[in-house]
């Protein structure tokens, strides 16, 4: 089994979701959820969840033990650098689950910083793949291509962050967007101009998301491979990007489709109200591509 290492962001997501329909300068009446997310720790709790060799290198304070004890309980490795408070990440969504707006607080996130590599130099030495997320600082990231040639599969997270990644793109292997993030690192506007653009640029794969309206993979060998997204009713889209690129690398592990599989775990946290759906397993995920 390949060993994943997966470097970048825990948070505490505070998740509220309004019964009607957002009234904005207004008191909404809803619920609020709260559990663990970010990125690069999402994408590990789904990919331990599906019984991959990963681990986390991130940044967790206190307010955080309760994910450490998670964390043994899935086998997913845990290595962190201690900080003050865990970031926090809020989001409101409206009636139908979609996100209205949200406030990123990560500023603590700086401390994963070039001596934070430093420090798990071994195990990143020994990964097959590295996952990288945009909340690294710059030092970090330069620290990082610089200094250890690995395959590197990223996630952009949002348009404001990707520019971190422009200066590296020859150096990453593989590359999981939005439209929003395509259109703006690409200057191009239609998926397959984005994806081209960015194989131009030295990626070997790129994954487009585009929410309801499926998903693309373009590669050298197959540049307008696309997968429908799966209808059902939507509980939260907090999670599902990062568990569409869990499904991608297990798939790619596994030699199965990874748009389907990736379009599968997806639809599987939309339906959830937490950012991983806690019923994920490799068993039930391999039934469910071979179902659909």
């Amino acid at each position: 089994m390949k060993k994943i290492v997966v470097i970048g962001g825990t948070n505490i997501d505070l998740l509220a979701h309004t019964f009607d329909q957002v009234v904005l300068e207004d008191s909404n009446p809803g619920y609020i959820n709260k559990s663990f997310g970010g990125v690069a720790r999402n994408i590990a709790e789904n990919l331990a969840r599906l019984g991959m060799d990963v681990t986390l290198l991130t940044a967790l304070g206190k307010d955080a033990m309760s994910f450490v004890s998670l964390a043994k309980r899935i086998n997913l490795k845990l290595s962190y650098q201690q900080i003050s408070q865990t970031p926090t990440y809020l989001a409101v969504h409206n009636k139908n689950g979609e996100m209205v707006v949200a406030v990123s607080a990560m500023e603590e996130f700086e401390k994963l910083n070039e001596n934070f590599i430093l420090k798990h130099s071994k195990l990143i030495e020994d990964a097959d793949i590295v996952v990288l997320d945009a909340n690294l600082s710059e030092s970090a990231l330069s620290f990082l291509f610089k200094n250890y040639k690995k395959t590197y599969y990223v996630d952009l997270i949002s348009s404001h962050k990707a520019y971190k990644f422009l200066p590296y793109i020859s150096k990453i292997h593989t590359l999981k967007i939005n439209e929003v993030e395509g259109k703006k690192i690409s200057n191009k506007e239609n998926p397959y101009d984005i994806g081209q653009e960015l194989l131009n640029q030295g990626l070997k794969s790129v994954y487009l998301t585009l929410g309801k309206n499926g998903a693309y993979n373009f590669t050298n060998k197959q540049t307008d491979f696309y997968q429908k997204s799966f209808e059902s009713k939507m509980q939260n889209d907090t999670g599902a990007g990062d568990a569409f690129f869990a499904g991608v690398i297990f798939a790619e592990q596994e030699n199965i489709n990874p748009l389907k599989t990736g379009t599968i775990l997806a639809h599987m946290t939309l339906q959830t109200k937490d950012t991983v759906n806690k019923k994920i397993k490799p068993s039930l995920v391999m039934s469910l591509v071979k179902e659909k």
